[in-house]
């Protein structure tokens, strides 16, 4: 060690000095609950809570947030090819499949007495503290002077709680969107999937909050559940981001479908997520199905794969062809028919130009929310290493 570098003593205070709001030493987040069931049972009081809240803007219909509402309310049972009843019975279904496979897989946080022994703060920080002393030793050729270790150690301290967490939830994100996209879209170019599974969730022309995950129980099994345990598994999170993870993750998946297109100062999820209701409902219509695959936090495959279908774009779509059949047809009755049939595949290269695809809303709330991530990701550092924080 440097003469001028503080000592693991002197680390060890900084650290204890510094810990976040959200770091809990004990062994349970909640003293009556375990870590493991708490982390199964918060994705369900989720996922009932906030259908009960959509549904309750359904009933009720609010002025304000009728306003934003993609679909006539008589449309929920006019088109939708499901009941309701059937829907929740088979959303049950899933919750208890879903439950059975996290006591199966999940491991409680270890814990010895009071205290979780899964994460050492102390011994970490030390541990980036000291791969940062090398590199920058190596690159100034001397010795950090103790001004300059001090800015080290506490840039470490903000890179352990904050950066590799940070990292570990977006990763967590981008791996679960991977798999979505890669299964979403095979079982709709695979006619057998598509007909024996994934066509239970398309029913519902018209989505709803309470429809967010009525699936095939074995699509529901490979596309939200495995594909979120694999991100869990594959981003090394421990017990309590998992926790956090799955509750946002349901949370997500239920606004997606809500049929409510709410702007971002009603909905701030928006501004890290450019997926939302607006956008899936796209895929949710038989002109669309082709399109808008990525679920649920961003349209980053949709976007590099030519399979995104930005809604105003969808919409202009369907007015042209609508307008230019109805002028052909030989009655209005006749017109409304043919209009509803879906569009070609390649339908958005020949109807959209690319300067509208450019200026898309969605390009601009995905480069929006990379630098919310990198802001996120270096503030904290910078912050914590000029020790205002």
């Amino acid at each position: 060690m440097g003469r001028g570098m503080l000592s693991d003593i002197e680390v060890e205070s900084l650290v204890r000095q510094t810990y976040p709001f959200y770091y809990q030493k004990s062994a349970r987040v909640l003293d009556f609950v375990s870590d493991k069931d708490l982390s199964l049972i918060l994705p369900l009081l989720v996922y009932w809570t906030t259908s009960l809240a959509y549904h309750a803007l359904d009933t009720w219909q609010p002025r304000w947030s009728e306003r934003y509402r993609m679909h006539a309310p008589e449309q929920l049972s006019k088109r939708n090819r499901v009941k309701m009843s059937r829907v929740l019975q088979m959303v049950v279904l899933q919750h208890i499949m879903q439950t059975i496979l996290g006591y199966l897989v999940l491991d409680d946080t270890p814990h010895l007495g009071p205290y979780r022994t899964d994460v050492y703060p102390e011994v970490a920080v030390m541990q980036i503290a000291s791969c940062l002393r090398q590199f920058f030793t190596w690159i100034s050729g001397a010795d950090l002077s103790r001004t300059a270790d001090i800015f080290t150690v506490r840039g470490s301290i903000a890179l352990y709680w904050w950066g590799i967490p940070w990292v570990q939830f977006w990763g967590a994100c981008l791996i679960m969107d991977a798999w979505q996209y890669m299964l979403h879209r095979l079982m709709h170019e695979v006619r057998f999937l598509y007909r024996h599974l994934h066509s239970h969730h398309h029913r519902l022309y018209v989505p709803y909050a309470f429809g967010a995950l009525y699936n095939h129980p074995i699509e529901g099994l490979l596309l939200d559940t495995a594909g979120a345990a694999i991100a869990q598994w594959c981003s090394l999170l421990n017990l309590r981001q998992t926790m956090v993870f799955f509750t946002l993750s349901t949370y997500k998946t239920v606004s997606d479908h809500c049929g409510y297109a709410f702007p971002w100062y009603y909905h701030p999820f928006h501004l890290l997520f450019p997926n939302n209701a607006e956008y899936h409902d796209v895929h949710h219509q038989s002109q669309g199905l082709r399109y808008n695959y990525s679920q649920p936090f961003f349209v980053h495959f949709d976007t590099l794969l030519g399979t995104r279908m930005d809604p105003e774009q969808f919409h202009k779509i369907l007015d042209r062809a609508k307008s230019r059949l109805e002028s052909s047809a030989e009655d209005k009755q006749d017109a409304h028919r043919i209009a509803t049939v879906a569009l070609p595949a390649r339908a958005r290269e020949s109807t959209v130009d690319d300067k509208a695809t450019t200026q898309s809303p969605y390009t601009t709330a995905t480069a929006w929310s990379m630098f919310l991530f990198i802001s996120i990701l270096f503030g904290p550092v910078v912050a914590y290493s000029l020790g205002s924080m």
